[in-house]
């Protein structure tokens, strides 16, 4: 039990990933300006609601995150940046919250920022009163709320869950390992059992001393 237990441990240790990732976000507000100033330019803005989800399905492409590693001058390629992009509403609101993930905390501050930007400009270079293109953007501005901050700590990587989960697994199957042994077992061990099988009155034992156990070892 214990080495099943210790192997199972080792083995959660083993494929856990020993590469640090960092993971860092920036805010994007959609929306007009001038709604701080003028609350009912709320109700002249329909399905924003929608355009906020959009925007957040747009934002981790390949197309934006091209564009970010061109402003931020990061050496990874587009679809890696692409597929460690999160844009996700929060909710409630109108922001968007644009996060990243990469090894190094340079690079995913810098990329956190540049997708935000990214997308940014391509809103505003957007024409509103042009017929949409393929793969052109809503005319609704968006605008940086919030910049990326540095990611000053790494992200766990869940190698005390890993090993803890490992051992009990371990365990388990040592536990198994046992019920079954002890199953295929059929070897009488008591005087019971001996009766019970043979239906049978057991008249005497004759104990196994330390005399005959050497005596047999010897043999």
């Amino acid at each position: 039990m214990l080495v099943t237990t210790l192997v199972g441990a080792a083995v959660g240790y083993i494929t856990t990933s020993g590469a640090s990732e960092y993971r860092t976000s920036a805010q994007l507000y959609v929306g007009s300006r001038e709604i701080q100033q003028n609350p009912n330019l709320l109700y002249l803005e329909p399905g924003l609601n929608q355009v906020v989800a959009t925007f957040a399905e747009m934002i981790p492409s390949p197309v934006i995150a091209e564009k970010a590693i061109a402003e931020s001058g990061v050496p990874r390629s587009a679809p890696s940046v692409a597929g460690e992009t999160k844009a996700t509403v929060v909710t409630g609101t109108n922001l968007i919250e644009v996060t990243v993930t990469d090894p190094d905390p340079v690079v995913a501050q810098k990329l956190a920022n540049g997708v935000s930007g990214a997308f940014v400009n391509q809103i505003a270079a957007y024409e509103p009163g042009s017929a949409a293109q393929p793969g052109a953007v809503p005319s609704e501005p968006a605008y940086i709320f919030q910049t990326a901050p540095f990611p000053a700590a790494p992200l766990s990587n869940g190698l005390t869950r890993k090993v803890l989960l490992g051992g009990i697994f371990g365990f388990l199957v040592s536990v198994l390992l046992i019920m079954l042994l002890d199953y295929l077992d059929v070897t009488v061990k008591t005087a019971e059992e001996l009766e019970r099988r043979l239906d049978l009155p057991v008249l005497a034992v004759v104990p196994l001393s330390s005399f005959v156990s050497q005596k047999s070892s010897r043999a």
